[in-house]
């Protein structure tokens, strides 16, 4: 699958004056600097079209597009990626926890997005840090999973990103403001890149671990009459 990051440029400041370099890809990714803060109200009302560029976009690019963005649902904010397809708007997934005192608030669940690539399941920010996430990503069969990041402070998120990759068999990339990462299901590195825009190319696929686990105490199985 070919991929390309768009760390730095807004959407449309790429698709403007920068389209030939995001052309022919599978998947194009952009990180929070995509679209900004993005007004549900002024999307309803026809104010403002910023959903509507990324699938404009995706429609033109014959691409999946993936962007991150601040969504204000009449005043509650969160932290949110969008993903569409052919000209048409996929879904929306919203980050689901809230680390510390923040005015983002959660959103709502985990999702994976069958397209026509493959099934891409969505991280958002501080998501990436609970190992629930991916593992529950996982286990609703994503082909592989990208978390859309703001800027990079320290290595946290690489580490996050290839313990994941490697506990659940499943490739994973990251998108953030200045930053790109992409880790095989072995948990090693593909690339890492702090170039605006870059392009990798991920293999599909997946494995499967035996895990033992040895514990304390006694333990039976359920029967018929529990």
């Amino acid at each position: 699958m070919n991929l390309c990051f768009v760390t730095e440029p807004s959407l449309n400041n790429v698709w403007q004056e920068r389209l030939s370099e995001i052309s022919r890809q599978d998947v194009v990714v952009f990180g929070f600097n995509g679209l900004g803060l993005v007004s549900y109200k002024k999307e309803l009302s026809g104010e403002t079209e910023y959903f509507h560029d990324v699938a404009k976009l995706s429609k033109q690019l014959s691409s999946v597009v993936i962007s991150g963005c601040d969504t204000d649902t009449y005043g509650i904010f969160r932290h949110s990626v969008v993903i569409a397809e052919k000209g048409k708007i996929l879904g929306v997934s919203d980050m689901a926890h809230s680390v510390d005192e923040s005015e983002f608030v959660p959103g709502g669940n985990y999702r994976v997005f069958e397209t026509s690539v493959c099934k891409i399941g969505i991280i958002v920010k501080e998501d990436l840090f609970f190992p629930e996430a991916s593992s529950v990503l996982s286990l609703c069969d994503a082909d592989i999973i990208i978390c859309i990041d703001e800027k990079q402070e320290n290595s946290m998120s690489q580490v996050m990103l290839r313990a994941s990759a490697f506990s659940n068999g499943v490739p994973m990339a990251l998108c953030a403001r200045g930053y790109s990462a992409a880790v095989d299901i072995k948990g090693n590195v593909i690339s890492a890149s702090s170039a605006d825009i870059f392009k990798v190319k991920i293999s599909l696929e997946r494995d499967y671990h035996n895990v033992g686990l040895k514990r304390r105490g006694l333990y039976r199985d359920y029967g018929p009459n529990y």
